[in-house]
């Protein structure tokens, strides 16, 4: 009797216990779903710790190479500047699932991390990239981002082939599509700024105005930009002056942008004989950007200009302190110059005096402020000695 009651107890135990201990595993699923959950929420330690768990505990999972990128991604959020870390992690994704679809993406994130420092290589990898996976969804903007650092490094026939290669990609983004476009047309304005061929001109116009117009705010204001510049090269001032205004107004809640078509519509004002009009419109530059002295004008003009490109370019800009690479990031010496300039021109030599000595206090030993000195002594002599 004693057997058969233990054997009864063993019976009811047996049942309870082992549904209770099939409870505490997880399958791949499960941990990956909780995963996910965790780093979307911001606990990217536990997100990683389980993303980690899945990998050791279930190395044939199929969610296991997307576990070992996301891991990667996880590193990018808390450690965005280690590059070689990131680049380790990324290269891991390619060593342990090579035949992955994740494995494409990893390699197109290489490419960027490249891109920062090493276009040489990035440009390597992005090629590599292309030939692999000629239609993973990274393609279009890989496509696109080989075109950018072809144009970069003034190869003009791999850029342009680059970013017209971009359009017959299949499923590529429209928004890819336009900003390969919108490039081809700055790919046209560099062979002329190296032929001084008009032609090129021409073409940068129709390749700018022909976006749609649902394209992205930022490439319709580089376009409208591009189609400006254009006109006043091909001697268009008056229209390409039309075009700056409008831009300003357009772009209003866009610093960059609108200071860009402030300063480009000065330009065209002294181009067509207009010095009043040029004036105003560089002292409407000038007072847009933050701060009261040229100099915090200054500072103010190159921080927009930073945030106005991508986070990757602007890591390579922070890392080297050079703002070579952002164009038109050191226009405010020459704006400063060209207002005094102008006021010149107009008869204003009391105020351009003014104007001018401002700049060479404020950027001394630089071309502005050379080009400044030379113009106080022609308001002096102007003035007859007065000073």
């Amino acid at each position: 009797m004693r057997k058969c009651s233990i054997r009864l107890l063993l019976l009811f135990v047996f049942p309870l216990v082992i549904p209770c201990s099939l409870c505490l595993a997880q399958d791949d699923a499960s941990l990956w779903s909780e995963a996910c959950a965790k780093a979307d929420a911001g606990d990217l330690t536990g997100g990683a710790s389980l993303l980690t768990r899945l990998i050791t505990d279930f190395p044939s999972s199929p969610k296991a190479p997307g576990a070992q990128l996301k891991l990667a991604y996880i590193k990018v959020k808390t450690s965005p500047d280690a590059t070689q870390e990131l680049l380790d992690a990324f290269s891991l994704v390619r060593t342990k699932y090579a035949s992955s679809p994740e494995a494409g993406t990893a390699l197109a994130r290489i490419g960027f991390l490249h891109s920062k420092n090493d276009a040489a290589q990035a440009i390597a990898d992005f090629t590599a990239f292309l030939k692999d996976y000629p239609v993973h969804p990274h393609a279009p903007n890989v496509q696109r981002t080989l075109g950018s650092l072809y144009l970069r490094s003034l190869d003009l026939d791999k850029a342009e082939a680059a970013f017209d290669a971009v359009k017959e990609i299949p499923n590529a983004p429209l928004a890819v599509v336009e900003e390969a476009n919108m490039q081809s047309g700055f790919v046209k304005m560099m062979r002329f700024y190296k032929s001084r061929d008009k032609a090129n001109l021409t073409s940068a116009i129709s390749a700018f105005d022909g976006l749609s117009a649902a394209a992205d705010v930022r490439i319709r204001a580089k376009s409208k930009l591009g189609t400006a510049e254009a006109l006043l090269l091909l001697g268009k001032g008056a229209e390409a002056h039309e075009k700056y205004k409008a831009a300003a107004q357009t772009y209003s809640d866009q610093p960059y942008f609108k200071g860009l078509a402030l300063y480009g519509a000065g330009i065209c004002s002294q181009d067509i004989g207009k010095p009043e009009e040029a004036a105003s419109e560089f002292s409407a530059f000038l007072d847009s950007q933050a701060g009261v002295t040229l100099a915090e004008k200054d500072a103010s003009w190159r921080a927009v200009s930073l945030g106005s490109i991508g986070s990757f370019a602007q890591m390579a800009v922070q890392k080297d302190g050079s703002f070579d690479k952002i164009p038109a990031s050191g226009i405010v010496p020459k704006a400063a110059y060209l207002w005094g300039e102008c006021l010149y021109t107009a008869g204003k030599y009391k105020e351009a005096e003014k104007q001018l000595s401002a700049v060479v206090a404020a950027f001394p030993g630089t071309e502005s402020a050379e080009s400044a000195t030379n113009a106080i002594a022609r308001c002096r002599m102007a003035m007859g000695g007065e000073r």
